[in-house]
C-alpha cells in the first residue's frame, strides 16, 4: 500500500445487516478488491472475535472492517493489533470521551475500567503473490452486552460519551486508524510499542497464560508477550488469553 492511501479517509461501504464485516473483507479480497475501504454494518448475524469467538451485535455499537493491500510481509503483520488498538483509544478521546480509565489487553482488547470495551481482529491473506489485510473492530458504542463471561461496558457510559453514535466513532477511527498506521510504517513498531505499554493493562502484574505464570513486563519485537516466570527465566508468548493473578 502506497504511503499516500494512509492520506485521505476510505470510502465506507454500509450494511443494514451481514454475517460478518470480515468475511465480507475476505469475500472481497477473493474477488479482487483489496481497497482500501470501511465495510460497516448495523447488525452481524455470524460476527466473530479472536480464536473464533462469537462476538455479540446488537445494534447501536460500530462493527466495522479496514480493507486494504498491506506493503509489509505477513509475518510483520503481527504488529498490527497493537496500533489498532491505539487507534480505538485515539479516536473515543478525539469525540471527547473520557479515556483516562480506558487501557489495552493484550493482544487486542480495550478495556474500560477492567470491563471489555472493544475487540479486534486482524486477518490477513494473498492475492497475486500481494498482503492483503482485514482489520476487524468491534466496539461497545451505546451498548454494554451481557456475557457471561466477563464485565463488558460501552463508550456511551463513560464521562464524555452520552450521546456519542457508531457513525460519529466511525468517521474518528478512520482517522486516528491511518495515522497509527502511518506511524507504523514510517517509523517502525517501536513507537506503537511505547504508546501501547503506556495504556497496557496489567503490566508489571503477575498473569497466567498458557499454563505459564510470570510478571508481565513487556512486549518483544514481534508483539510477542514477555513474561517473567516465577524461575527468573523470561518466556517470550504469541498467542493466548491473560488471566490476571494479583
Amino acid at each position: 500500500m502506497a504511503l499516500e492511501l494512509l492520506s485521505s479517509a476510505w470510502p465506507v461501504i454500509r450494511f443494514a445487516e451481514i454475517d460478518s464485516t470480515n468475511e465480507e473483507a475476505r469475500r472481497r479480497a477473493v474477488a479482487g478488491d483489496t481497497g482500501p475501504c470501511w465495510l460497516v454494518t448495523e447488525a452481524q448475524t455470524a460476527g466473530r472475535g479472536r480464536l473464533g469467538r462469537q462476538w455479540s451485535s446488537p445494534q447501536g455499537n460500530l462493527y466495522t472492517t479496514a480493507l486494504l493491500p498491506y506493503p509489509r510481509p505477513a509475518a510483520e503483520a503481527t504488529v498490527v493489533p497493537f496500533a489498532a488498538g491505539l487507534a480505538v483509544i485515539d479516536a473515543a478521546r478525539s469525540t471527547g470521551v473520557d479515556t483516562a480509565t480506558l487501557k489495552l489487553k493484550w493482544p487486542n482488547d480495550v478495556l474500560a475500567g477492567g470491563a471489555k470495551l472493544s475487540g479486534i481482529l486482524i486477518e490477513t491473506g494473498l492475492l497475486h503473490g500481494k498482503l492483503w489485510m482485514a482489520a476487524g473492530f468491534g466496539v461497545n458504542v451505546e451498548i454494554a452486552p451481557e456475557r457471561p463471561d466477563r464485565p463488558t461496558s460501552c463508550l456511551s457510559g463513560l464521562p464524555g460519551g452520552q450521546g456519542l453514535t457508531a457513525q460519529r466513532l466511525l468517521s474518528a477511527l478512520d482517522l486516528a486508524f491511518r495515522a497509527r498506521l502511518y506511524s507504523l510504517l514510517t517509523e517502525g513498531f517501536a513507537r506503537v510499542r511505547e504508546d501501547w505499554l503506556a495504556h497496557a493493562a496489567y503490566l508489571g502484574q503477575t498473569i497466567e497464560v498458557n499454563g505459564l505464570k510470570g510478571e508481565m513486563t513487556g512486549l518483544a519485537d514481534d508483539g510477542a508477550l514477555i513474561l517473567r516466570l516465577e524461575d527468573g527465566i523470561e518466556a517470550h508468548v504469541r498467542a493466548g488469553e491473560i488471566s490476571l493473578l494479583s
